[in-house]
């Protein structure tokens, strides 16, 4: 009896020195739960395809959690589920783990198409993480076209399109686009593309969003949306105090005014198709970082070329030029005066500084002058077709936007310029047609400079300059340029040459070429 009388007193004594729980001590003790609190995510997803047909490897590492119970792997068929906008999922798999470990999965599919994979971990209290999300295409013999009743047009892009979704996007554990297909193991980041090869990817989704508009597809492009918006924003990066798109993901790269410029170029364009309004939130911080930072009166103005690490003192026609487009652009979605100010500045430099009065033309950059810096000094000569295509795009978009004549006049003349010199006379025996060919060149620059001709295109409906884009499309999609795997030999569109690996930056270009030229047959310009 003394025994337990003792036991009873030594506990009640310990329960009355306990310090008493209160409400804000148990939101404390659940919030370092792990079981009440949220799981991670898993880390490093990947998603590959095998040398197997109809076969995906998925790898991952697990949560940190001490909780984490599972991984529940699902897979859904993107075009089935888009063109008949149902719900489909054929597959989940539940895979015990452990905490930390790295795992992999070989995932079996019914079929070949182009699939969603997903990872969410739970927790034992059924907690689920964010999932991590990657589009893949996995391996086959033979790439059927779909049995979709798409316009001509429209039909090759989109084929185009989903070989290079399949071919690049989400190889590695980012959701993102990887530089070279196919992929050698080499090269930084996993292989993944630079800011400017991202760019090129998300210039060709962007085109098909709105080429597909009103079509069979338009759902599987719609339902793409976060996962490319998630992708660029990788490279949005705070770096001294500024906001900006880096070269890659981290802080320290190297940040470029013109890689931001076509990013923003995109986005306000994004937000035409869509309205939503983070892409034109996107948009107004590019602007911000290329007059508040790209801008000053070094030569005499102009947009600087790169900031970080070593800020150039040149100022460039590849970042001035498509500054001015995006003014007119987002002066026509937002109305506000200070975005038409700035395109009429940057577009009245390009003429007055960086123009050849000869031809039409633009040379490529300017240095300070050597006795006073704001003067522009020593003109570097170069002319790329691209920095010519953006000064007529943006005469284009001012005479639409202000009705002035001298626009229109000077749009022509750049135009008639453009298609001189970076046009070519050809007979092609796979269309029995005689026409002036893209010549053979930078395809990524080939298309930029095209966007001028679309524009000037959508003001007089003079199939002139289109006509030669479009032929020469069409030849690229029956010739040998037209390689076995789906993709085009970029560099020469005339085919008769051979290639072993293609990169993302010039198969985009080439994909956003397909749908302007869709748009045009739809006939909404």
């Amino acid at each position: 009896m003394k025994i337990i009388f003792k036991l009873f007193t030594f506990t009640l004594l310990a329960l009355l020195l306990l310090p008493s729980c209160s409400d804000d001590d148990k939101s404390k003790s659940e919030m370092n739960d792990p079981v009440s609190g949220n799981i991670s995510p898993v880390g490093s997803f990947a998603v590959e395809a095998t040398g197997n047909e109809n076969e995906l490897l998925v790898k991952w590492t697990n949560p940190s959690n001490r909780d984490v119970d599972m991984v529940e792997l699902s897979y859904r068929d993107v075009g089935a589920n888009l063109s008949r906008a149902v719900d489909f999922t054929p597959g989940h798999i539940i895979l015990q783990v452990e905490r930390d470990s790295l795992q992999e999965y070989l995932l079996k599919l019914p079929y070949f198409s182009t699939y969603e994979v997903s990872a969410v971990a739970i927790s034992k209290a059924g907690k689920r993480s964010v999932a991590e999300t990657r589009m893949v295409m996995p391996y086959h013999e033979k790439v059927e076209e779909p049995e979709l009743k798409l316009p001509a047009m429209l039909g090759r892009a989109h084929s185009y399109m989903t070989s290079v979704i399949g071919y690049y996007f989400g190889k590695s554990s980012r959701s993102c686009w990887r530089s070279n297909y196919p992929y050698d193991g080499k090269g930084y980041w996993d292989g993944d593309a630079l800011v400017w090869g991202q760019g090129g990817g998300l210039s060709a989704f962007v085109a098909m969003r709105e080429a597909t508009k009103e079509s069979e597809v338009e759902n599987m492009y719609h339902a793409m949306d976060d996962m490319m918006f998630k992708g660029i924003q990788y490279f949005c990066q705070l770096d001294r105090g500024v906001l900006a798109y880096s070269c890659y993901p981290a802080t320290g790269n190297e940040r470029f005014y013109d890689d931001n410029v076509w990013i923003g170029l995109d986005m306000v364009d994004w937000y035409v198709e869509t309205k939503e309004m983070r892409f034109l939130t996107q948009a107004k911080v590019v602007w911000r970082y290329l007059i508040d930072h790209g801008w000053d009166e070094t030569c005499g103005g102009g947009v600087h070329w790169k900031e970080l690490n070593e800020h150039t003192k040149s100022k460039h026609a590849c970042s001035t030029g498509p500054t001015a487009v995006m003014g007119c652009k987002m002066y026509l979605v937002t109305h506000e005066q200070e975005y038409l100010d700035w395109a009429i500045k940057c577009y009245d430099y390009m003429l007055n500084v960086l123009q050849d009065k000869s031809d039409h033309l633009f040379y490529d950059n300017v240095r300070p002058n050597k006795d006073d810096p704001n003067l522009p000094g020593d003109i570097e000569t170069n002319k790329y077709s691209y920095n010519s295509g953006q000064p007529l795009q943006a005469a284009c978009l001012l005479y639409k936007i202000t009705g002035e004549q001298k626009y229109l006049d000077e749009a022509y003349a750049i135009a008639e310029a453009c298609h001189n010199k970076w046009f070519m006379p050809y007979r092609s025996k796979e269309l029995n047609l005689s026409f002036n060919i893209l010549a053979p060149g930078h395809a990524w620059f080939n298309t930029i400079m095209c966007r001028g001709f679309f524009e000037l295109y959508s003001i007089d409906n003079d199939r002139k300059y289109v006509d030669d884009i479009e032929k020469s499309m069409l030849h690229a999609w029956s010739s040998s340029c037209h390689q076995s795997n789906n993709l085009l030999n970029d560099n020469d569109l005339r085919g008769g040459t051979s290639k072993d690996s293609w990169e993302i930056l010039q198969q985009g270009a080439l994909v956003e070429l397909y749908a302007q030229l869709a748009v045009l047959e739809r006939g909404n310009r």
